[in-house]
């Protein structure tokens, strides 16, 4: 019989959490209603490239520490396909050594992880194999889940194939949907995922709010988004994989706790979010965008105008995020909360400039607007050149990866994100209806 893990899969690469994080992670998720932690950080030696090598007392201190905190149910991954020969006994007994280690601690659940590794002819025999050897040698002491090289898309392979005859049943073979990153997971694409597997409903591995590797310049601090209701019923269990940043990472894991009880995940986010409200939107950029695309939809500014209320609205939200904080973040988003404070100045500076094209049409009018052109002329390069990225991406990678039926990778053309930035717009807008203005002045 199967079993339905829910919640968070520390599964990135970058700088593994430490055990105080994980803890405080693990309460937040559990006082939401989430129930299992998996511990698979990428950058783990002992996890990945080192996996034969066992841990130390003070590493399996803590994982004894956060089972025995008693909130989340922990499991732990390993990952030994770089370098695993799957046949060799020797290798099999380390294997089981290393998760014994392990599970002498308490942890009640495991997960092999073969993905990420190069793929070739015969590879599923072997995943099935070892996986069913695995679960021999776990002997009902742990649940076991699989991890598999092929874990995007929907139709069948020969590697699917072969774990379907080979895995047994009450294994979970873990998915990430069509691509690595999702923007949209459905219901459909996970009955279509479990009839490739011979009818075995997939483990959905989320990447969201995760922020490694390609996407290192963005916090995805909004809500879950894309997912469709039902999505739960058609999967067995749901992993979300979190930011680098273990505080920042609750704020979007509150709204997947929400989706997971039933809730509206968006709901949820603004019932949690606070303080952080303003950062976390300039961060997921999405509320800058629309405000943006309000103002510009108002059409020119007219002078003798009274401002619309679009721009109005949209000002009264670039003084907020001009002065915004981050609390219980400090130390993980400097960067970014930098960026949010001079970006919005930027913003702040188009407003001003179209605030100024709705005034009066004289040459005291004017020079108002060219004086805040110029200032915004002066600010709007210098933020262009960030390393971080807020209030949308201007030129931002996400793996949004599949994989041909071989199991070789394939790049999907929404994989890079550019001229995204709600503050290049506005300040594109409000030049530009500066400079229509001027047009109409004859050369001297």
């Amino acid at each position: 019989m199967t079993w339905a893990p829910v919640g968070v899969i520390e599964g990135f690469y970058g700088r593994p959490w430490s055990w105080t994080e994980r803890a405080e992670v693990a309460r937040f998720c559990f006082e939401r209603g989430m129930t299992d932690y998996l511990y698979a950080p990428k950058d783990d030696p002992r996890h990945r490239h080192r996996w034969r090598e066992r841990y130390e007392p003070d590493e399996l201190d803590g994982f004894a520490a956060l089972v025995a905190q008693g909130t989340l149910r922990v499991g732990y991954a390993i990952s030994p396909g770089l370098s695993i020969d799957y046949r060799a006994s020797d290798d099999r007994a380390a294997l089981a050594a290393k998760i014994d280690q392990v599970l002498a601690t308490g942890v009640e659940w495991v997960a092999l992880l073969v993905d990420d590794i190069p793929v070739r002819p015969g590879l599923g025999d072997d995943h099935a194999e070892l996986t069913d050897w695995l679960h021999d040698h776990l002997d009902g002491r742990a649940r076991l889940a699989l991890v598999p090289t092929e874990y995007t898309g929907t139709q069948s392979t020969a590697y699917l194939d072969a774990l379907a005859d080979g895995v047994p049943a009450e294994v979970p073979i873990a998915w990430t949907g069509l691509t690595v990153v999702c923007d949209a997971i459905t219901v459909e694409q996970a009955h279509a995922r479990a009839a490739a597997l011979g009818g075995r409903p997939p483990l959905l591995w989320d990447n969201y709010p995760v922020n490694d590797a390609l996407m290192a310049d963005r916090l995805f601090l909004g809500p879950l988004r894309g997912r469709e209701p039902g999505l739960l019923a058609a999967c067995t269990g749901f992993l979300a994989n979190p930011m680098v940043q273990p505080s920042a990472s609750k704020l979007p894991l509150a709204s997947i706790a929400g989706f997971v009880r039933g809730e509206d995940p968006d709901a949820v986010w603004r019932e949690e979010a606070g303080a952080l409200r303003t950062f976390a939107e300039a961060c997921d950029g999405e509320h800058p965008r629309r405000l943006v695309a309000a103002v510009r939809a108002a059409g020119p500014p007219a002078a003798g105008t009274t401002a619309p209320p679009a721009l109005r609205e949209l000002e009264a939200w670039l003084d907020g995020a001009a002065a915004c904080t981050a609390p219980g973040l400090e130390g993980e988003v400097e960067a970014w909360l930098d960026q949010v404070h001079a970006e919005a100045q930027v913003g702040l500076c188009a407003t001003r400039l179209l605030q100024a094209l709705h005034g009066r049409d004289d040459a005291r009018g004017r020079r108002d607007a060219f004086e805040q052109a110029m200032m915004l002329a002066f600010l709007w390069p210098a933020v262009r050149r960030s390393e971080v990225t807020v209030m949308g991406p201007r030129c931002s990678f996400r793996p949004v990866l599949g994989q041909w039926p071989d199991g070789e990778w394939a790049l999907r053309p929404d994989a890079l994100t550019s001229d995204e930035n709600a503050v290049d717009h506005l300040a594109r807008h409000a030049l530009d209806a500066l400079a229509s203005r001027h047009s109409s002045v004859p050369p001297r």
